[in-house]
């Protein structure tokens, strides 16, 4: 079995499906569309009427992209004819592509398909392509900055976290190093990979303090460089250690480094130049 059936095999046993399924979905009846999407929770499987509260039948219409949508059509006293996309309030809604190519966009932007297979792939633009993966790292963006609301916090005694704040932003007329963006704030816990990130306005000591307590146990050991704002992480409770980045990227004596968050920057970003550079609202801007 080749490396590609055996990957293949492996998404369809843990309930995964690949490019092939989405292209069986796409050259199908309609309906195998509308019944897939609602199986996996991307669709609504029933609407109640905002006006009469009973709920919607799913119709068929041979003039919209779907081949089917909501209606609750009432005669009488209180007559009513209300109609609902099958893509309201769901991951399709507003997008002008067909579910199936939606589908496959996402799965390809998953597994890191350039634009321009994408785009010769399946015969769409490249600043549609480029527009639906922002959309998917702004998703993603999003999902990082509230779970790291809700999560419980980071480190405890004995536990290393690293911290560090990187600017995510254009570099102004492509030469010198002033970057016009979004200061992103996170730290990186050793050994679980549990993280957080947050965007910040500034990064003086009250506001990167203020959000590390938020986000790390007191009595955590606490990595960082020799940013200023981070001196007074000792007075709050923290076991704080510098590394000199200027000298060294891990201090030859007594072995700190922040290469965790670091490298974690650095993938965030190379993946972002290797996505496209499109911004969308209440996203990073992509260096």
């Amino acid at each position: 079995m080749s490396s590609r059936d055996n990957h293949c095999t492996i998404e369809s046993q843990a309930g995964l499906f690949d490019l092939e399924f989405l292209y069986g979905l796409k050259k199908g009846p309609k309906k195998d569309v509308i019944d897939w999407c609602m199986s996996m929770n991307i669709i609504t499987k029933e609407y109640a009427c905002p006006t009469c509260g009973e709920k919607m039948v799913l119709c068929e219409r041979n003039d919209i992209s779907d081949g089917y949508h909501w209606v609750c059509r009432k005669l009488g006293m209180n007559a009513h004819h209300v109609r609902r996309s099958v893509r309201k309030g769901s991951w399709f809604d507003e997008s002008k592509l067909s579910m199936p190519e939606v589908l496959m966009i996402t799965y390809l932007w998953a597994k890191k398909t350039s634009n321009e297979w994408i785009v010769n792939e399946l015969s769409v633009s490249e600043p549609t392509v480029a527009d639906w993966k922002s959309f998917c790292r702004e998703v993603c963006v999003d999902m990082l900055v509230n779970e790291s609301k809700e999560m419980e916090m980071l480190g405890g005694v004995d536990v290393v976290v690293e911290i560090d704040e990187s600017k995510f932003g254009k570099r102004k007329y492509n030469k010198g190093k002033q970057v016009d963006g979004k200061w992103v704030f996170g730290g990186v816990e050793r050994g679980s990979k549990r993280s957080f990130f947050c965007v910040v306005e500034d990064r003086t000591a009250e506001t990167l303090i203020e959000i590390t307590k938020k986000f790390i146990k007191p009595g955590s050991t606490v990595l960082s460089d020799c940013w200023g704002s981070y001196s007074g992480l000792t007075a709050e409770g923290y076991v704080h250690h510098t590394i000199n980045h200027s000298k060294n990227f891990k201090d030859p004596i007594t072995g700190v480094h922040t290469n965790g968050i670091e490298g974690t920057w650095g993938a965030i970003k190379a993946d972002f130049r290797k996505q496209g550079k499109r911004k969308v609202a209440g996203q990073f801007d992509t260096i």
